[in-house]
Order: structure tokens, then sequence, then C-alpha cells
């Protein structure tokens, strides 16, 4: 061999080696930063977009790199989604009546707007939501005025943004189709409430639904925010203003965040040896949710000492253990029904259960049977949120799951279970389970190629959201009598819960019925959902009762009030009026001179 050709062989090597070389570099950088990102915690499926990002010719890059949807595109789409989904919630919201627990929240938001800021002489339930759905209606009667309407745009906003939330918390960091998958995972699965109690609990009125959307939002804020030491001051200081309107964010949020945080910090030092020191940022998480409890009771002393609205103590009632199995039955049903999945006892017009809306009951229990792919799918997230329970690259999810279970184990444990309206209790299962199964479900369905699937189920679940916008609106029972009140130039009365508030909602405040507790000796103001000042006989002048057969269902009497009870207090009325289901006593004098004191509780001697 010449020497030239000697020279050409070795430069041959040379470039043969040197390419080889540069091929092991570029696979193992690959394998290193796709263990890394596994060993990290991360989705098979991010470590796969890593190695074909860097695998990717160039010019192939920067095409798809320009092939990428504008920043400005996204959020003009999203924007039309949320107005879109706001306007079909706002058409289901109003498929069921009004009813008298959001009118409570109504009224307040009204008498804050009009210079009450710290409802002076209020006495509300066991739950104020004076730092969360209140300042909602405020802003809605701001534009709308006091009106039936109002719970019903309160309802469907909240429900928007809600869904927004879960689909932003379960997308993560994800980019991509991954972070698509896992947004419109957790948003179908809230897409569509079920008609009937469904609708109720999630669009009808503020009931603890509410309460997510503000700790949605402090999740997203912890999964998003750097490590700082401002992060735990800001959670805690969010975390108090929901804990002082909704106690049940105690167990939804602030102590899930400091159970997980605190077992992840110990587990790092015993196990991993690492120092507590090094563990900071979780003992402050941890030390802010418990933090938190005490500063909303704070608030709340301090609101009370100004003046301000008293709240009735918490029932804390332990459930007999005879009565258990029950708990665990109602809550399984309560569960499908929040996920639109109760095909249990389906009916036309239910209210207080599952309802068809026109449907033949076979469709519907199939609509409701294909909502069970949500429940399935909330429930492996919720699993394997506990197999990931000490994976450093995801805090929320295991917080998630600890929130589900303990809301759960409460609800369960206390003597709140009677009925499925009762399902308001643990509302948190629907987005959390919403957001789990999106967060760590997705992934998986994207490795088995079933997307196609999804679609299928997600068109399933808009079919049940067009279908239920397109029924008819729901008339509150109390809604009537209005302007027969009016004609007959009847402006303040006193009537029961369920129709006092309502009433004076639906009217605009032109009608007031003020609630009253009836005894046999008589009757003395309701201290519930009430200001003292409504039974003053100086500022007020009530000359009416009003009670509504309807409020009773199979009632047989004409008055839900017991006529006894009202002779008891006022003597005969001058004159009784029947209209429909109403009955309107009227007499020549102030009752509300009459109201024994003091106030009371409880409606007292109603059926």
């Amino acid at each position: 061999m010449s020497p030239r050709s000697v020279r050409h062989a070795n430069g041959s090597h040379r470039r043969t080696f040197a390419i080889a070389a540069t091929v092991c570099a570029v696979a193992g950088r690959r394998s290193d930063a796709a263990g890394e990102a596994l060993a990290q915690g991360e989705s098979d499926s991010a470590a796969e977009r890593l190695t074909t990002d860097e695998t990717r010719p160039a010019g192939q890059a920067e095409r798809a790199g320009r092939r990428r949807i504008p920043r400005w595109a996204w959020l003009g789409g999203l924007a039309a989604v949320a107005v879109a989904l706001f306007l079909c919630y706002l058409r289901l919201a109003d498929t069921f009546p009004a009813g008298p627990d959001g009118a409570d929240q109504s009224l307040q938001a009204w008498d804050m707007l009009h210079g009450n800021w710290l409802l002076r002489g209020w006495t509300v339930g066991d739950v104020s939501y004076y730092t969360t759905e209140i300042p909602e209606y405020m802003l809605i009667e701001v534009f709308r005025g006091l009106g039936p309407t109002v719970m019903h745009i309160a309802g469907a906003l909240t429900y928007t943004l809600l869904v927004l939330l879960a689909g932003l918390l379960a997308k993560g960091r994800a980019t991509g189709r991954d972070g698509v998958v896992r947004a419109l995972v957790a948003a179908g699965i809230m897409l569509a409430p079920q008609l009937g109690n469904g609708i109720h609990l999630l669009l009808s009125q503020p009931d603890h639904l509410g309460t997510q959307v503000p700790l949605l939002f402090i999740f997203i804020v912890i999964d998003r925010a750097p490590r700082r030491w401002y992060v735990p001051v800001a959670v805690l200081v969010m975390l108090a203003w929901v804990v002082v309107a909704d106690q049940v964010a105690v167990f939804d949020a602030a102590l899930p965040l400091a159970a997980v945080c605190g077992a992840r910090a110990v587990w790092a030092f015993v196990r991993d040896r690492k120092p507590l020191a090094a563990q900071w940022y979780e003992l402050s998480l941890a030390a802010a949710g418990l933090a938190s409890l005490g500063a909303a009771t704070v608030v709340v002393d301090v609101i009370q000492r100004l003046g301000g609205y008293s709240v009735l103590p918490l029932v804390t009632n332990h459930v007999p253990l005879h009565l258990l199995a029950k708990h665990v039955v109602l809550t399984m049903e309560g569960i499908l029904n929040i996920y639109g999945a109760d095909f249990i006892g389906i009916s036309p017009g239910s209210l207080s259960g599952p309802a068809s809306g026109g449907l033949s009951p076979g469709v519907a229990a199939a609509v409701a049977i294909v909502h069970l792919a949500g429940v399935a799918l909330a429930l492996w997230g919720v699993c394997r949120a506990f197999r990931r329970f000490f994976w450093a690259s995801d805090l929320i999810a295991p917080v998630l799951a600890a929130g589900i279970v303990l809301n759960m184990a409460a609800y369960i444990f206390s003597g709140r279970p009677v009925n499925l309206f009762d399902t308001r209790e643990i509302l948190a299962v629907l987005p959390f389970g919403a957001v789990l199964a999106g967060r760590l479900v997705a992934g998986s369905l994207i490795r088995a190629r079933l997307e196609p699937v999804l679609a299928v189920v997600l068109a399933c679940y808009a079919f049940a959201l067009g279908w239920g916008a397109a029924q008819p609106a729901a008339r509150d029972k109390e809604e009537p009598v209005i302007s027969w009140l009016e004609a007959h130039h009847l402006r303040t009365g006193l009537g029961t819960y369920t129709e006092a508030n309502l009433i004076t909602l639906d009217s605009g405040g032109r009608v007031a019925v003020r609630t009253a507790s009836w005894h046999p000796s008589g009757a003395v103001p309701r201290a519930y959902e009430s200001a003292a000042s409504w039974y003053d006989p100086k500022v007020s002048y009530a000359n009416f009762i009003i009670s509504n057969s309807a409020d009773l269902v199979g009632a047989s009497e004409v008055s839900v009030v017991p006529y006894r009870d009202i002779l008891a207090f006022a003597g005969p009325p001058a004159r009784t009026y029947h209209y429909k289901t109403f009955t309107i006593m009227v007499w020549n004098k102030n009752l509300l001179s009459d109201l024994g004191s003091p106030p009371s509780i409880y409606p007292g001697n109603i059926p």
C-alpha cells in the first residue's frame, strides 16, 4: 500500500472514530437526560420527548418551532372556551329552582354593598362564605342588582373557574401534547354536571364548591412558584383567607398540606439522612397549613369584637356504629352523583336525585355509565398519588389525595350524611380527583395510544352538557306570590326559613319576609341567616304571615306553620287569603312588636 493510501486509510479511521465518539456522546447525553428526568419522577413521555428533541435534525426542529401556536392564540382560545362554558353552565343553573341557602348570601352581599362591611347584627350559619362567595355575589350585584339571577350567575361563574383551574393544575409544567391531554382529562371529567341533584350541588348555590376555587389557585401557586421564603408566607395568608369563610378547607387543604409536607420532611431526614435544615421549604409549608387555622380564628374573633357577624357553632356529632355502613353507601352514591355517574333511580324531573331531563331512562343511564370512566380515572389517580407519596418532583398530588381521604373520612364518621344533598360536604372529591386523573394518569393513556377512546368519552360528556343546557328553566316555588303581595300592598311579613329570604330576593327587596321561630307559646325572631335589625318594630312594619303548603311534599295542611301557634302569637287574623299554594294571614297591627325573646337558632314547631 502506498503512503498516500495509508494516510487516506488513517484519515478515514480517524473520521470514523470521531463520528462514533460523537454518536456515543449524544447517546450518553440522551440517556443521562432521560434517566435524570425519570429519577426525578417525571413521566416517561417527558423523557421520550427529550430524547426525540435531541435527535431531531436542526432544520426539522426549527420548522417544528415555527409551527408552534402563538401564546396569544392559546389565550384567545382559552377565553373563548371559558365564555362558552359559562353560558352552558348558566343554562344548567337555570334548570334548578333557586333555594333559600343561596338567597341568604345574596342578601348578605347586598347589605355589604350598602355599607355594612362587617355584616353587623347578622347571625350566619356554621359557614359564613364571608371571604369567598359573598365577594363574588357583591360583584355580580353591582351589575345585576338584587334578584334570583344572582345565584345562577354566581354558580355558573364559580364552576367555570373551577373547571379551568382544574385543567391548569392538572397540566402542571407539562407542555405539548402531554400538557393538553392532561388538562383535557381533568376538565373533561368535570365537564357535564348531572341534571337534578348534581346541578343543585354544583351550580345552584354556595355550598363548599366555591371554596375549591381559591384552594386550587393556592395549589397552583405551590406547584409553579420557586422554593423561596415568601411562598409559605403567601400560602399561610391565602389559606387563612379561605378558612375564615369555610372550615371545610381545613380538611381539604390545611391539614393535608401540613401532614404531607411534615411526613416528607421526616422521611428525608430518617431514610435519606438529609438534615432538617435542607427540608426548610416543606417544614415551612407544613407550618403554614397549621398556622392558617389559628390565623383564621383570630380574624373571625376580631370581626366579632368589632361588632361584625356571629357564626353559629359547628355541630360535630359522631356516627353510631350501626349507621356507618349506611354512611359509606350514601357517600359512594354521592360521589357518583357529583361525577355525573349516578345511574341509580334516574327519573325525569327529580330534584333530590339524578334526573334524565327528557332522555329515555335507558339513554340517561347509558350517559351516566359513560361517566364512570371519570370515576375510574380519578380513583386510579388517587392510588398513583399515594404510590408516589415521597417523590420529590410532585408535592401537589399527595396533598390532593390526602385531602380527598381526610374529607371523606371526616364526612363518613360524622352525623352529616342523611340524604344525597349532604354530599355538598365532600365536593372537593370532584376537582381533586379530576386533577389527579389528568396529572398522573394521562401519560399512561397517551403511551397506550388511547387518545381516540378519550375523544369518544369526551364527546359523550359534551353531549350530556349540551342536552342539559337545552332543558327549560325552572322557577322556584315562592316566585308566583310576589306580584300578588305587591298588588295587595303587603310589603313586610313573617314566615319560615324556606320562603322568607327567597321571597325577599325574588322581589328585589320590594317585599320582605322575615324568618321566625314558631312555638305553641308564640314566636320569636330566628337568629339564623338573618339580621337583628329586621325585627326592630321601630324600623319595619310587618302585618302578615305567609306559609306555602308546597314546601312540604304531600302535606295535607294548608299552612306549614301550625295555626294554633299563629293564634298563640298574634290572635285571629283580620283577613285570610288563599293564593295557589299560599296562605296569607293579615293583621291590623305590627307583628314585630309581639315577637318574644330571646331569639332562637331553631325553626321551632315546623313539621
